[in-house]
Protein backbone atom coordinates (compact mmCIF):
# COMPACT_ATOMS: atom_id res chain seq x y z
CA UNK A 1 0.00 0.00 0.00
CA UNK A 2 2.57 2.33 0.89
CA UNK A 3 5.00 1.81 -1.86
CA UNK A 4 1.70 2.08 -3.88
CA UNK A 5 1.10 5.33 -2.85
CA UNK A 6 4.50 6.30 -3.08
CA UNK A 7 4.64 5.73 -6.90
CA UNK A 8 1.45 7.38 -7.29
CA UNK A 9 2.28 10.25 -5.78
CA UNK A 10 5.63 10.91 -8.13
CA UNK A 11 3.66 9.91 -10.97
CA UNK A 12 1.32 13.12 -10.14
CA UNK A 13 4.34 15.51 -9.51
CA UNK A 14 5.61 14.12 -12.66
CA UNK A 15 2.46 14.99 -14.78
CA UNK A 16 1.74 18.54 -12.39
CA UNK A 17 5.43 19.67 -13.68
CA UNK A 18 3.42 19.67 -17.03
CA UNK A 19 0.67 22.26 -15.74
CA UNK A 20 1.57 25.64 -14.71
CA UNK A 21 1.94 26.19 -11.24
CA UNK A 22 -1.57 27.24 -10.34
CA UNK A 23 -4.21 24.99 -12.21
CA UNK A 24 -5.99 26.77 -14.75
CA UNK A 25 -8.94 24.56 -15.05
CA UNK A 26 -11.02 22.96 -12.14
CA UNK A 27 -11.37 19.84 -14.56
CA UNK A 28 -7.84 19.59 -14.64
CA UNK A 29 -7.43 19.57 -11.14
CA UNK A 30 -10.51 16.94 -10.51
CA UNK A 31 -9.05 14.55 -12.97
CA UNK A 32 -6.23 14.30 -10.56
CA UNK A 33 -7.72 14.21 -7.35
CA UNK A 34 -10.33 11.04 -9.33
CA UNK A 35 -6.78 9.57 -9.47
CA UNK A 36 -6.28 9.77 -5.81
CA UNK A 37 -9.41 8.81 -4.75
CA UNK A 38 -9.21 5.62 -6.95
CA UNK A 39 -6.06 4.59 -6.80
CA UNK A 40 -4.57 6.05 -2.73
CA UNK A 41 -7.68 6.04 -0.82
CA UNK A 42 -9.77 3.45 0.58
CA UNK A 43 -13.04 6.14 0.20
CA UNK A 44 -15.99 3.93 -0.19
CA UNK A 45 -19.32 6.00 -1.38
CA UNK A 46 -21.26 4.14 0.81
CA UNK A 47 -19.67 4.40 3.78
CA UNK A 48 -19.20 8.06 2.54
CA UNK A 49 -22.17 9.38 1.01
CA UNK A 50 -21.11 12.44 -0.04
CA UNK A 51 -17.84 15.59 0.57
CA UNK A 52 -17.28 18.73 -0.42
CA UNK A 53 -13.82 19.51 -1.12
CA UNK A 54 -12.38 23.41 -1.19
CA UNK A 55 -8.82 23.59 -2.92
CA UNK A 56 -6.76 27.06 -2.55
CA UNK A 57 -4.13 27.75 -4.33
CA UNK A 58 -3.10 31.48 -4.43
CA UNK A 59 -5.84 33.62 -5.92
CA UNK A 60 -8.26 30.78 -7.32
CA UNK A 61 -10.21 28.15 -5.33
CA UNK A 62 -12.03 25.40 -6.71
CA UNK A 63 -14.93 23.30 -5.23
CA UNK A 64 -15.58 19.90 -5.65
CA UNK A 65 -18.79 17.41 -4.71
CA UNK A 66 -18.48 14.13 -4.20
CA UNK A 67 -21.90 11.64 -3.75
CA UNK A 68 -25.29 13.20 -2.61
CA UNK A 69 -26.37 14.48 0.37
CA UNK A 70 -28.47 11.69 1.42
CA UNK A 71 -27.51 7.78 1.41
CA UNK A 72 -29.20 6.39 -1.94
CA UNK A 73 -30.44 9.95 -3.37
CA UNK A 74 -29.32 12.13 -6.18
CA UNK A 75 -29.04 15.67 -4.71
CA UNK A 76 -25.61 16.65 -4.29
CA UNK A 77 -24.12 19.14 -2.09
CA UNK A 78 -22.42 22.72 -3.63
CA UNK A 79 -20.28 24.74 -1.76
CA UNK A 80 -22.69 26.30 0.61
CA UNK A 81 -23.85 22.95 2.47
CA UNK A 82 -23.18 23.00 5.69
CA UNK A 83 -21.68 20.75 7.69
CA UNK A 84 -20.36 20.29 11.51
CA UNK A 85 -16.86 21.03 11.84
CA UNK A 86 -16.31 19.65 15.79
CA UNK A 87 -12.91 20.53 17.10
CA UNK A 88 -11.79 21.90 13.74
CA UNK A 89 -14.07 24.90 15.68
CA UNK A 90 -11.04 25.95 18.14
CA UNK A 91 -9.00 27.53 15.34
CA UNK A 92 -11.67 30.27 14.53
CA UNK A 93 -11.96 30.46 18.42
CA UNK A 94 -7.86 31.03 18.81
CA UNK A 95 -8.29 33.19 15.85
CA UNK A 96 -10.90 35.05 17.68
CA UNK A 97 -8.51 35.51 20.93
CA UNK A 98 -5.42 36.80 18.37
CA UNK A 99 -8.47 39.38 17.32
CA UNK A 100 -8.99 40.64 20.79
CA UNK A 101 -5.87 40.50 21.86
CA UNK A 102 -4.48 43.35 19.23
CA UNK A 103 -7.87 45.15 19.98
CA UNK A 104 -7.08 45.89 23.29
CA UNK A 105 -9.50 43.95 24.97
CA UNK A 106 -7.47 40.41 26.16
CA UNK A 107 -4.14 39.63 26.91
CA UNK A 108 -2.76 36.39 26.81
CA UNK A 109 -1.23 36.73 30.03
CA UNK A 110 -4.29 37.48 31.65
CA UNK A 111 -5.42 35.37 34.96
CA UNK A 112 -7.96 33.47 34.25
CA UNK A 113 -9.75 34.13 37.45
CA UNK A 114 -9.26 37.84 37.27
CA UNK A 115 -12.24 37.57 34.58
CA UNK A 116 -14.90 35.59 36.65
CA UNK A 117 -17.12 36.47 39.45
CA UNK A 118 -15.57 35.98 42.78
CA UNK A 119 -17.35 33.07 43.93
CA UNK A 120 -16.09 31.10 40.48
CA UNK A 121 -12.46 31.44 41.32
CA UNK A 122 -10.06 28.23 41.37
CA UNK A 123 -7.36 29.60 44.44
CA UNK A 124 -5.35 26.76 43.00
CA UNK A 125 -5.02 27.93 39.67
CA UNK A 126 -4.52 31.52 40.48
CA UNK A 127 -1.73 31.41 37.79
CA UNK A 128 -3.41 29.80 35.00
CA UNK A 129 -3.76 32.88 31.78
CA UNK A 130 -5.52 32.59 28.56
CA UNK A 131 -2.51 31.94 26.63
CA UNK A 132 -2.09 28.76 29.42
CA UNK A 133 -5.49 27.57 27.86
CA UNK A 134 -4.69 28.33 24.07
CA UNK A 135 -2.02 26.44 24.49
CA UNK A 136 -3.27 23.33 26.49
CA UNK A 137 -0.99 23.88 29.03
CA UNK A 138 -3.53 23.82 32.18
CA UNK A 139 -3.28 20.02 32.65
CA UNK A 140 -7.09 20.06 32.42
CA UNK A 141 -9.06 16.92 31.40
CA UNK A 142 -10.04 16.04 27.95
CA UNK A 143 -13.07 16.63 29.42
CA UNK A 144 -14.08 17.70 32.81
CA UNK A 145 -14.39 15.23 35.46
CA UNK A 146 -17.81 13.46 35.94
CA UNK A 147 -18.56 14.19 32.75
CA UNK A 148 -20.03 11.49 31.98
CA UNK A 149 -22.75 11.23 34.51
CA UNK A 150 -24.44 13.95 32.58
CA UNK A 151 -24.12 12.79 28.95
CA UNK A 152 -27.58 11.27 28.87
CA UNK A 153 -27.42 10.23 25.12
CA UNK A 154 -24.46 8.53 23.69
CA UNK A 155 -24.47 10.74 20.40
CA UNK A 156 -24.75 13.77 22.10
CA UNK A 157 -22.51 14.16 24.41
CA UNK A 158 -22.82 18.18 25.00
CA UNK A 159 -26.83 18.32 25.15
CA UNK A 160 -26.97 18.38 28.63
CA UNK A 161 -23.45 19.64 30.02
CA UNK A 162 -24.00 23.03 30.89
CA UNK A 163 -21.86 25.73 31.66
CA UNK A 164 -22.79 26.05 35.28
CA UNK A 165 -21.64 22.64 35.39
CA UNK A 166 -18.06 23.28 33.69
CA UNK A 167 -17.35 26.07 36.28
CA UNK A 168 -18.36 24.34 39.22
CA UNK A 169 -15.68 21.34 37.88
CA UNK A 170 -13.14 24.30 37.29
CA UNK A 171 -13.65 26.09 41.02
CA UNK A 172 -13.39 22.20 42.04
CA UNK A 173 -10.17 21.24 40.24
CA UNK A 174 -7.07 20.12 41.59
CA UNK A 175 -4.07 21.00 39.66
CA UNK A 176 -1.25 18.20 38.84
CA UNK A 177 1.45 19.73 39.37
CA UNK A 178 3.28 17.28 36.69
CA UNK A 179 0.83 17.85 34.24
CA UNK A 180 0.72 21.83 34.70
CA UNK A 181 2.66 24.00 31.88
CA UNK A 182 2.82 20.60 29.56
CA UNK A 183 0.64 20.28 26.59
CA UNK A 184 -1.95 18.31 27.28
CA UNK A 185 -4.32 18.08 24.61
CA UNK A 186 -8.21 18.52 26.00
CA UNK A 187 -11.56 20.37 24.65
CA UNK A 188 -11.75 21.24 28.56
CA UNK A 189 -9.61 24.28 27.72
CA UNK A 190 -11.57 26.08 24.58
CA UNK A 191 -15.21 25.04 26.76
CA UNK A 192 -13.59 27.36 29.30
CA UNK A 193 -12.08 29.81 26.78
CA UNK A 194 -15.36 30.63 25.31
CA UNK A 195 -17.03 30.73 29.44
CA UNK A 196 -14.47 33.45 30.86
CA UNK A 197 -14.76 35.75 27.31
CA UNK A 198 -18.58 35.63 27.61
CA UNK A 199 -17.51 36.97 31.35
CA UNK A 200 -14.81 39.67 29.99
CA UNK A 201 -16.79 41.00 26.88
CA UNK A 202 -20.39 40.99 28.76
CA UNK A 203 -22.12 39.00 25.09
CA UNK A 204 -22.77 35.95 24.44
CA UNK A 205 -19.99 33.85 22.53
CA UNK A 206 -21.44 33.78 18.98
CA UNK A 207 -21.88 37.31 19.25
CA UNK A 208 -18.53 37.78 20.04
CA UNK A 209 -17.06 35.71 17.39
CA UNK A 210 -19.15 36.91 14.74
CA UNK A 211 -18.65 40.76 15.44
CA UNK A 212 -14.97 40.54 15.78
CA UNK A 213 -14.19 38.03 13.46
CA UNK A 214 -16.71 36.44 11.14
CA UNK A 215 -18.28 39.42 10.35
CA UNK A 216 -15.40 40.81 8.75
CA UNK A 217 -14.67 38.11 7.01
CA UNK A 218 -18.21 37.56 5.54
CA UNK A 219 -18.86 34.63 7.18
CA UNK A 220 -22.33 34.26 7.52
CA UNK A 221 -22.95 30.42 6.95
CA UNK A 222 -20.39 29.79 9.80
CA UNK A 223 -22.22 29.70 13.18
CA UNK A 224 -22.71 28.14 16.72
CA UNK A 225 -26.52 27.96 17.36
CA UNK A 226 -28.90 27.16 14.60
CA UNK A 227 -31.97 28.95 14.62
CA UNK A 228 -35.20 27.09 13.41
CA UNK A 229 -34.21 27.88 9.29
CA UNK A 230 -30.62 27.07 9.70
CA UNK A 231 -31.30 23.66 11.51
CA UNK A 232 -32.76 22.71 8.19
CA UNK A 233 -29.89 23.53 6.11
CA UNK A 234 -27.62 21.29 8.30
CA UNK A 235 -26.34 18.44 6.15
CA UNK A 236 -27.52 14.89 7.13
CA UNK A 237 -24.46 12.96 8.67
CA UNK A 238 -23.85 9.40 9.17
CA UNK A 239 -22.34 7.41 11.98
CA UNK A 240 -19.78 4.84 11.45
CA UNK A 241 -22.85 1.59 11.06
CA UNK A 242 -24.06 3.86 8.40
CA UNK A 243 -27.08 4.94 10.34
CA UNK A 244 -28.24 8.93 10.57
CA UNK A 245 -26.26 10.59 13.19
CA UNK A 246 -28.37 13.48 14.93
CA UNK A 247 -26.94 16.95 15.07
CA UNK A 248 -24.85 17.50 18.15
CA UNK A 249 -26.77 20.20 20.79
CA UNK A 250 -24.29 22.66 22.97
CA UNK A 251 -25.14 23.99 26.03
CA UNK A 252 -21.19 24.34 26.88
CA UNK A 253 -18.19 23.43 24.79
CA UNK A 254 -19.86 25.60 21.32
CA UNK A 255 -16.13 27.34 21.12
CA UNK A 256 -14.44 23.70 21.41
CA UNK A 257 -16.22 21.86 19.19
CA UNK A 258 -19.84 23.37 18.25
CA UNK A 259 -19.34 25.72 15.04
CA UNK A 260 -21.42 25.02 11.70
CA UNK A 261 -19.78 26.08 8.29
CA UNK A 262 -18.89 25.37 4.44
CA UNK A 263 -16.46 24.47 2.92
CA UNK A 264 -16.76 28.01 0.89
CA UNK A 265 -16.47 29.65 4.10
CA UNK A 266 -13.90 27.32 5.50
CA UNK A 267 -12.25 28.22 2.65
CA UNK A 268 -11.76 31.90 2.49
CA UNK A 269 -11.19 31.37 6.68
CA UNK A 270 -7.62 29.54 5.30
CA UNK A 271 -6.98 32.35 2.82
CA UNK A 272 -7.31 34.89 5.77
CA UNK A 273 -5.07 32.42 8.03
CA UNK A 274 -2.35 32.57 4.31
CA UNK A 275 -2.40 36.31 4.59
CA UNK A 276 -4.67 36.75 1.63
CA UNK A 277 -8.07 37.18 1.84
CA UNK A 278 -8.04 41.03 1.31
CA UNK A 279 -9.14 41.87 4.60
CA UNK A 280 -7.47 43.69 7.76
CA UNK A 281 -7.37 39.91 9.27
CA UNK A 282 -4.35 38.79 7.15
CA UNK A 283 -2.37 40.49 9.24
CA UNK A 284 -3.36 38.83 12.52
CA UNK A 285 -4.39 35.77 11.78
CA UNK A 286 -1.32 34.72 10.94
CA UNK A 287 -0.20 34.76 14.13
CA UNK A 288 -1.66 32.20 15.39
CA UNK A 289 0.21 29.13 13.50
CA UNK A 290 3.10 30.77 14.43
CA UNK A 291 5.43 27.77 16.65
CA UNK A 292 4.62 27.95 19.83
CA UNK A 293 5.71 24.34 21.42
CA UNK A 294 6.82 21.03 20.23
CA UNK A 295 4.10 18.22 20.42
CA UNK A 296 4.06 15.13 22.28
CA UNK A 297 2.71 13.66 19.85
CA UNK A 298 5.40 13.36 17.34
CA UNK A 299 8.87 15.28 17.34
CA UNK A 300 7.78 16.06 13.30
CA UNK A 301 4.80 17.94 14.84
CA UNK A 302 4.84 21.70 16.63
CA UNK A 303 1.57 23.68 17.48
CA UNK A 304 0.68 27.07 17.19
CA UNK A 305 -2.63 28.05 18.60
CA UNK A 306 -4.81 25.81 17.59
CA UNK A 307 -3.40 24.54 14.81
CA UNK A 308 -1.13 21.51 14.67
CA UNK A 309 2.43 22.33 12.39
CA UNK A 310 3.78 19.30 10.58
CA UNK A 311 7.64 19.48 9.41
CA UNK A 312 7.42 18.18 5.83
CA UNK A 313 11.21 18.15 5.83
CA UNK A 314 10.93 20.16 3.02
CA UNK A 315 11.42 24.18 2.34
CA UNK A 316 8.20 24.51 3.92
CA UNK A 317 5.66 22.92 6.83
CA UNK A 318 1.78 22.06 6.71
CA UNK A 319 -0.37 23.70 9.17
CA UNK A 320 -3.72 21.41 9.78
CA UNK A 321 -6.87 20.24 11.90
CA UNK A 322 -9.61 18.34 11.84
CA UNK A 323 -12.62 17.85 13.50
CA UNK A 324 -15.11 15.14 14.34
CA UNK A 325 -19.03 14.84 15.25
CA UNK A 326 -21.31 12.17 15.93
CA UNK A 327 -22.35 12.23 11.89
CA UNK A 328 -19.44 14.63 9.80
CA UNK A 329 -15.69 15.07 9.51
CA UNK A 330 -13.80 18.44 8.79
CA UNK A 331 -10.45 18.83 7.63
CA UNK A 332 -7.97 21.65 6.78
CA UNK A 333 -4.50 22.31 5.86
CA UNK A 334 -2.50 24.77 4.24
CA UNK A 335 1.24 25.53 3.02
CA UNK A 336 1.60 29.21 3.67
CA UNK A 337 4.86 29.64 1.69
CA UNK A 338 2.91 28.47 -1.60
CA UNK A 339 -0.64 30.10 -0.91
CA UNK A 340 -2.15 26.66 -1.45
CA UNK A 341 -4.92 25.07 1.07
CA UNK A 342 -7.44 21.94 1.38
CA UNK A 343 -10.98 21.75 2.64
CA UNK A 344 -12.73 18.67 3.16
CA UNK A 345 -16.59 18.65 4.51
CA UNK A 346 -17.88 14.40 4.71
CA UNK A 347 -21.25 14.06 6.09
CA UNK A 348 -19.72 10.43 7.48
CA UNK A 349 -17.76 10.31 10.74
CA UNK A 350 -15.55 7.97 9.03
CA UNK A 351 -13.78 11.08 7.36
CA UNK A 352 -11.11 11.35 4.45
CA UNK A 353 -7.85 12.93 5.98
CA UNK A 354 -5.96 11.03 3.87
CA UNK A 355 -7.35 12.40 0.94
CA UNK A 356 -6.81 16.03 1.78
CA UNK A 357 -3.28 15.31 2.92
CA UNK A 358 -2.87 13.93 -0.84
CA UNK A 359 -4.33 16.41 -2.69
CA UNK A 360 -2.37 19.14 -0.77
CA UNK A 361 0.29 16.97 -1.70
CA UNK A 362 -0.32 16.29 -4.88
CA UNK A 363 -0.70 20.24 -5.53
CA UNK A 364 2.23 21.03 -4.11
CA UNK A 365 4.50 18.71 -6.55
CA UNK A 366 4.90 16.38 -3.61
CA UNK A 367 6.16 19.16 -1.36
CA UNK A 368 8.67 20.19 -4.24
CA UNK A 369 7.00 23.23 -5.18
CA UNK A 370 8.47 26.56 -5.09
CA UNK A 371 7.64 29.15 -2.59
Amino acid sequence: MYQRLKIQLLLSASLLCLFTPVFTQSTELRKEINKLISYDTDIDLKSNPGFMIGVIDNDSTFFFRYGATVDNEGETYDEQSVFEIGGLTKVFTAGLLEVLAKEGHIKYTDRVNSYLPEDQRNPRMKDLTIYHLAMHLSGFPKRPTLFGKKEKERNNPYKYYTKADLIKFYTQYVPNKDEYEKFKFAHTNYALIEYVLEQKMQSSFEVILKEHLLSKLDLSKTYLDPTELRATELSTGYNRAGIDASPWVFQSFGGSEGLKSNVKELSEYVRANMGISHTELDKTLPATHEIQLSSTYDKNIHLGKAWHIIDTKSDYDIRMHTGTTGGHKAFVAFVDETKTGVVLLSNSSLGTEDLGMLILRMINHNWKRKA
